[in-house]
């Protein structure tokens, strides 16, 4: 039993009456940590008499609505095996919504460049809490689509006064406003594109929606108040990278900001509502904040004394005013904007020191809240804590299968690489050994814990397995060169190469058994870590990693519009790697090295990943193989970039446990 103090209030933690799913006897590291989270995104209604959550059954996803008077379930929601539910939210005390996506590939023979392209559908549902019924929003809109792709709408506003309404944005695409291009490019390629960025306000009740205003195909963001009330609007125009903030006075819109660089990310309004409260990268590609007035005055930089880069803004889900800011990368902390939710925070953290504790949902009058509560060595738990009658409850695990199974705290770890910069990371290492151990480098990058007090099921199924664990993070100093572009290439892989061999001179790891594995971004940087520093590394592991830079920029550039397209996703992978004919983006590409290798590679990639297409580890095989370098290559089936489905996770985890046993022992 646990014990938070509040307000002279002592609150004790009890087993909650919310129903946990029983969790079946699981057998097999590779089961106990690839099976995802069971429950997660607790959510409670305004008043506080619900409370909803994401449920997992086996390969089944869903989501459960409990009446916490009644203490009973109201209604069970599945959503298959192939669509994931990505948030859940109320609306109003009637109304649950919830933002759904699932991948599929566009057959032949399309429009616009994307034909065959395996694409990330996302779609919002509203659920009516008495009837249990979902209905889908802008469907007619969407389904009305003909001619074009439209991934989804986006969710801007959904606590406002208006009863039964969302605020929404999506691309409207228009025939009339649709130029293939001929060769001329008269008009720019994004102009050209036909979507035009619209505001809706929608009806949760049928789903309908109504303009509330036209942007363009440059319209990037928009804004509106807690009152649901449109303020500003940004255009990112990425072929000059020029950007303009806009707000509308008087039905009319003015600029109020205009920028030259890496683009900017309004993140909200300030406490008063009278500036925009925005994300802009400094000529050092550090991130700081600027409040941008809506009268067009000068902008202020927040935080003016605080020298790490913001990481996220929080804003309260009810005023819409912003209640802290998170700072820093490798050890993150919250500088708190609003005193009320700080003391909520502080009440339940109180109770947990040591652990990452997340107060991120609660009651429009604050007395109740939903807290997340992990650490290095604890999956999450969800507590539901009443301020108002003094108890507290375990309101779901999301691992519960991991009840059991004997898990180990991280050590912080500071060490500098050669060029005199800092780097935290966290060393795992296996009960009873520190000395001559086995290592697996975690490259940052994939959906694992990053953050200090963070659960890494990956890198607790590999200390299982009774490997030591080295998970740098990456300094966003050392990470992105002057102007916001990430660094590619050998330089990228310092942070890895000399952290392990300071263990390798404590003792604690055997220089010959040293592997690297990663991730997304952390695959590619497994892939260079072989390629660049072959002899650091008895073996690498790619899942769903980039091999080949050029091939990458082409890839994006068939699927958004040709050679001469500057639409945002294609400018955003130019201003990330750079032009694809770049001899130092030809060099960075492990694929090109492939001749330096030396040791074994094993690839992992789903063939449905929307973010890194497979063709990427196809290359890198082809490439090895051609030179009678030790390979393998598996083939996933339906899990995108992030490894969500918990068959595809085990399939991984069994793959990289079959690996590693044969190379580091």
């Amino acid at each position: 039993m646990k014990k938070l103090l509040h307000q002279g209030l002592l609150i004790t933690l009890a087993v909650a009456a919310v129903p946990v799913w029983a969790s079946q006897k699981l057998t097999g590291l590779a089961k106990a940590f690839g099976t995802p989270s069971q429950q997660s995104a607790f959510v409670l209604s305004p008043d506080g008499s619900e409370v909803a959550w994401r449920q997992r059954n086996g390969a089944d996803v869903g989501v459960v609505i409990y009446d916490l008077k009644t203490h009973a379930v109201l209604h069970t929601l599945s959503a298959g095996k192939s669509l994931a539910v990505d948030w859940l939210g109320w609306e109003d005390d009637d109304t649950l919504l919830m933002e759904t996506s699932f991948t599929s590939r566009l057959p032949s023979g399309g429009s616009r460049g994307w034909q065959g392209q395996a694409i990330r559908w996302r779609r919002v549902m509203a659920v009516n809490v008495a009837s249990g019924k979902a209905r889908l929003l802008l469907a007619h809109r969407l389904q009305s689509a003909a001619g074009g792709v439209d991934t989804g709408a986006q969710l801007i506003a959904y606590d406002i006064p208006q009863p039964h309404t969302a605020i929404m944005a999506a691309l409207q695409w228009s025939a009339a406003d649709y130029r293939p291009a001929t060769g001329t490019m008269i008009h720019d390629a994004v102009a050209d594109s036909g979507d035009v960025s619209t505001l809706f306000s929608v009806d949760t009740r049928t789903g309908h929606g109504t303009p509330i205003a036209t942007g363009d195909a440059f319209t990037s963001q928009w804004v509106v108040d807690a009152e649901g009330k449109l303020v500003a609007r940004s255009e990112w125009h990425a072929q000059d990278q020029r950007y303009s903030i806009y707000a509308r006075q008087s039905g009319k819109w003015r600029r109020i900001y205009r920028h030259r660089g890496s683009k900017p990310s309004l993140v909200g309004l300030d406490p008063k509502a009278h500036a925009i409260l925005t994300i802009i990268r400094d000529a050092a590609g550090t991130r700081r904040l600027w409040a941008i007035p809506l009268d067009g005055s000068a902008p202020t930089r927040m935080l003016p004394t605080v020298s790490q880069p913001v990481r996220s803004v929080a804003f309260s889900r009810y005023s819409g005013t912003p209640t802290a800011v998170w700072v820093g990368r490798a050890l993150p902390r919250r500088i708190w904007l609003d005193t009320a939710a700080h003391t909520r925070y502080q009440s339940v953290a109180r109770a947990f020191p040591g652990r990452e504790v997340r107060v991120y949902d609660h009651t429009r009058d604050g007395k109740a809240v939903m807290a997340e509560v992990e650490g290095s060595g604890s999956p999450p738990v969800y507590y539901l804590v009443n301020f108002a009658t003094g108890h507290a409850m375990i309101a779901g695990e999301a691992y519960p299968q991991l009840d059991h199974v004997a898990l180990v705290t991280a050590h912080r770890l500071r060490y500098r690489m050669r060029d005199g910069r800092a780097v935290h990371a966290q060393l795992f290492l296996p009960p009873g050994g520190d000395k001559g151990l086995s290592l697996v480098v975690l490259a940052p990058g994939g959906p694992v814990g990053d953050g200090p007090a963070q659960f890494d099921w990956l890198a607790q199924y590999l200390v299982a397995r009774g490997y030591a664990v080295l998970h740098p993070d990456i300094p966003v100093t050392y990470l992105y060169s002057e102007g916001g572009a990430v660094r590619w290439g050998g330089v990228s892989q310092h942070y890895a190469v000399d952290g392990t061999h300071r263990l390798i001179q404590q003792g604690v790891v055997d220089a010959r058994r040293v592997c690297i594995l990663g991730i997304g971004y952390g695959g590619y940087a497994a892939l260079a870590g072989a390629a660049f520093f072959p002899h650091a590394y008895a073996c690498a592991v790619s899942v769903n990693g980039i091999s080949d830079l050029p091939s990458l920029l082409g890839h994006e550039r068939e699927v958004w519009g040709g050679a001469h397209s500057n639409h945002a996703p294609l400018a955003a992978w130019r201003a990330h790697i750079g032009a694809q004919s770049d001899a130092k983006v030809i060099a960075a590409s492990p694929v090109d090295a492939a001749k330096d290798v030396i040791a074994p590679v094993l690839l992992i990639h789903d063939v449905k990943d929307t973010v890194v297409p497979v063709r990427q580890s196809l290359e890198m095989r082809d490439a090895l193989e051609k030179l009678n370098k030790p390979v393998t290559f598996l083939e996933l089936q339906g899990s995108d970039h992030w490894l969500n489905h918990g068959s595809t996770r085990i399939e991984v985890l069994k793959a990289v446990g079959g690996f590693l046993a044969k190379h580091l022992h």
